[in-house]
């Protein structure tokens, strides 16, 4: 992915939104309200990649015996990407979480 140049003000605008991205399915509310804002869309495409997995380990907890241990560790797992997530996009960086945004980047929005 290139580099992105980001004006400061570009930032502090999306910032918020950037870090509801990680909350359940919230990253709707910044694809939008934040049609035009980069930094904002960085790191909601992020979030949906997190919230599918989310998603899948609730799949994954229907499965016997081992269902709920793949169920529990991934969500704590997710639950670390989305605080890790949150506290960069409040902090204005664009961090590539490995695997999620090579996923990510694969989106077109």
């Amino acid at each position: 992915m290139e580099e992105l140049k980001l004006t400061e003000e570009e930032i502090k605008d999306g910032a918020p939104f950037a870090a509801l991205s990680y909350v359940f399915f919230l990253w709707i509310l910044t694809f939008i309200s934040k049609k035009d804002n980069r930094f904002a869309h960085f790191h909601a495409k992020q979030g949906i990649v997190v919230f599918v997995g989310e998603m899948v380990c609730g799949v994954l907890a229907l499965l016997p015996l081992v269902g709920k241990v793949f169920y529990v560790l991934g969500l704590f797992l997710f639950l670390i990407l989305s605080l890790y997530g949150i506290y960069y996009s409040l902090t204005g960086k664009m961090v590539r979480m490995p695997v999620i945004s090579s996923i990510a980047d694969k989106f077109v929005v």
